[in-house]
């Protein structure tokens, strides 16, 4: 899809943290880039107009990730899906919205759990106590479990338990780097995890204030919203906003522009739910990572689910064991698969096949 507008500024740079992947639970690995990687140095978004008063703000890959936002202008204010990582982040992208309007943000919508989605929530709260946070009940729910997986209020004292060791590592990494573009990057990093921990140990847990069960319809300000409730995919509380006059849907995790990341997720029902997803009217997907997609890659996407599920059930029935599957089934799916999922730093085919054909082992062939 060629965006009807783009336009990039420099945003202020601020901390993502480094999470190196010897000290990381297998769960964050959904959001950590290679230490060694190349990262973006200067902005934190490209705000892409999607629709008339819509905008994607399309994430710069970074040490430690942030999600993509959807930006919805009505006449009474502005919606904004889903909030980053940190403060810092919702912060300088609020700044750019009000670029575009001087409208109060009214909403966030927060599509699921994880920590990259919602941690930025409390900046919009701050900047309107009237602000009305929205998720889906599951989504609450898991927002103040222990045992949810990778987000939620207890998640954000397991970051800050593990980022002293990440940056100890991080340190030591630099002190072993003789490549001075590496190094440079290195210590980009250092800062950016420095940072970040900082931001977790203020951190303001803003929690959803109005949750939803079942597809809802939001009118506001000119403006029909849909969330839309159909399933289990990436988590147990996905929700998926249409815009119908728009035809464009905010998709969260559930369907993106890279690997998908299973470890929470339901990858059995993910297909089902993204086939009703299909029976929407849309045009344009602004994903939860990668760019802005037409409606095609869904089926794409969706694909990869059913024959990774297909391949894995005919390894197993075969004898092969787990690491026997990951390399086989990696290979029998690459012609297919690798280059669509392998185009940015992160989220890559060969980096996540293993871990995706291991949740497929344990949660569809284990549980049959």
């Amino acid at each position: 899809m060629s965006p009807l507008w783009t336009r990039r500024q420099v945003l202020v740079q601020m901390g993502i943290a480094a999470a190196a992947v010897h000290t990381l639970d297998p769960h964050e690995l959904c959001c950590a880039v290679p230490a060694h990687a190349q990262t973006a140095g200067k902005d934190l978004f490209e705000v892409k107009k999607v629709a008339d008063g819509v905008y994607a703000a399309i994430a710069e890959t970074r040490y430690k990730v942030n999600c993509n936002a959807a930006i919805i202008l009505t006449n009474d204010g502005v919606i904004v899906c889903d909030s980053h990582s940190k403060p810092s982040a919702a912060r300088a992208l609020y700044k750019e919205i009000q670029s575009l309007t001087k409208q109060p943000i009214t909403k966030v919508i927060n599509t699921h759990f994880h920590w990259d989605h919602w941690q930025g929530n409390q900046v919009y709260a701050e900047a309107n106590p009237k602000l009305e946070v929205l998720a889906t009940d599951r989504t609450r729910e898991n927002l103040t479990r222990p045992d949810a997986g990778v987000g939620g209020v207890p998640y954000i004292a397991k970051q800050i338990e593990n980022m002293p060791q990440e940056i100890a590592k991080l340190k030591e990494d630099i002190q072993k780097e003789t490549d001075p573009a590496k190094k440079a990057n290195l210590e980009s990093n250092l800062r950016q995890a420095e940072e970040f921990l900082l931001e977790l140990q203020n951190l303001k847990p803003t929690l959803p204030t109005r949750t939803v069960s079942a597809t809802t319809t939001l009118r506001e300000g000119g403006r029909e919203i849909r969330l839309n409730v159909l399933g289990r995919a990436h988590t147990n509380g996905d929700l998926f906003i249409s815009l119908p006059k728009e035809k464009v849907v905010v998709s969260g995790d559930a369907l993106i522009d890279w690997m998908p990341f299973m470890n929470d997720g339901y990858p059995a029902e993910w297909p089902e739910t993204l086939t009703a997803l299909e029976k929407i009217q849309f045009d344009h997907i602004i994903p939860g990572h990668g760019d802005v997609r037409p409606k095609s890659h869904l089926a794409f996407f969706r694909g990869y689910f059913v024959d990774l599920i297909a391949a894995v059930k005919k390894a197993s029935a075969e004898g092969a064991s787990l690491d026997e599957m990951k390399t086989k089934v990696g290979d029998q799916l690459a012609a297919k698969y690798e280059s669509g999922f392998s185009k940015y730093p992160l989220g890559r085919y060969r980096d996540r096949v293993g871990t995706n054909v291991e949740a497929v082992y344990t949660k569809v062939v284990k549980k049959a």
